[in-house]
């Protein structure tokens, strides 16, 4: 997580550098090191949407690290045999998943988040706060309004180029819904995404049939001890069988223990319990964070 923050706040430093005038003295200033421990210094990077942005993608990348670890293939089977489908639409789709993908790794194939990751409002923070962490640089040469110009264009021009559709969970979400118009988001492509490691494509298939936010099926995919996940299958109407297979595959690196209590759960889930967990999740999250905060959140523990 740290070396993913480290290279986001140096690349949007490096993106804002760009765009300042070519005699500015910050324009070829490459201090990223010190800038990231300046801002953390002020605490300025504690952006709860970036934290669990940055969360998701460390919980993502150790599944499918050790998913293709067990498998022993480099590539999943999933992804590259969309890539030939009949469809064009689905093989566009499926080539700029993969094509993302790549984008997401460093010289060394470590992940990272790409600035087009991080939601709209979370992107107009973060580009401001390096922008004013890169203040204090300009001012050698310019004076302190010509430097809060100068920076302000350039947090202007690069938050013009943010886009959300390029977010790899809006990208797998495009996939799917391809794939779902076909009526082809079955239980055997859930499980051959499982078995891949894929985990943001089965979370936005399971939230496709399950008619709930992709980052809440995420979350319940991911919710430890099984319970979260079975209330996520039910609500996608998936069945027994799926359960098992998810349970018997990559259930253990869902840290769930217990596969018996697991689908024991899934079994004593009922209609009211998915009805209900569903109009919860359907509210809209700031409304729901509200309300847990004020101690009068939904009440299920698996959500």
């Amino acid at each position: 997580m740290t070396a993913m923050l480290h290279a986001m706040v140096s690349d949007i430093a490096d993106e804002l550098r760009a765009s300042l005038p070519a005699n500015s003295a910050v324009a070829n200033d490459d201090d990223n090191g010190e800038l990231v421990a300046e801002l953390t210094a002020a605490r300025l990077l504690d952006q709860p949407p970036l934290i669990e942005l940055l969360l998701r993608r460390a919980e993502e990348e150790q599944i499918t690290t050790a998913v293709k670890a067990r498998s022993g293939r480099r590539d999943g089977r999933l992804l590259q045999s969309l890539v030939s489908d009949e469809s064009a639409s689905i093989s566009a789709a499926a080539m700029a998943l993969i094509l993302a993908r790549g984008q997401r790794r460093d010289r060394f194939g470590q992940a990272r988040v790409e600035y087009d990751d991080l939601p709209a409002e979370t992107a107009v923070a973060m580009t401001q706060i390096v922008g004013a962490g890169l203040r204090r640089r300009l001012l050698a040469n310019v004076d302190k309004q010509t430097a809060d110009r100068q920076l302000a264009l350039a947090c202007a021009a690069l938050l013009a180029r943010h886009d959300e559709d390029k977010r790899l969970e809006s990208l797998a979400a495009v996939l799917v819904r391809l794939l779902d118009e076909q009526g082809r988001v079955d239980e055997d492509l859930i499980a051959a995404a499982a078995e891949d490691g894929e985990v943001v494509l089965v979370a936005q298939a399971l939230a496709r049939r399950a008619a709930i936010g992709g980052e809440d099926a995420f979350d319940l995919l991911l919710g430890g001890e099984g319970a979260s996940l079975m209330l996520l299958l039910r609500m996608a109407g998936a069945s027994r069988e799926l359960a098992a297979r998810l349970l018997a595959g990559p259930g253990d690196l869902l840290e769930i223990a217990d596969a018996g209590r697991a689908i024991a759960r899934f079994d004593s889930i009922t209609q009211d319990e998915v009805d209900s967990a569903r109009e919860w999740l359907r509210l809209d999250p700031s409304y729901r964070s509200a309300l847990a905060a004020l101690g009068q959140d939904h009440g299920q523990r698996s959500l």
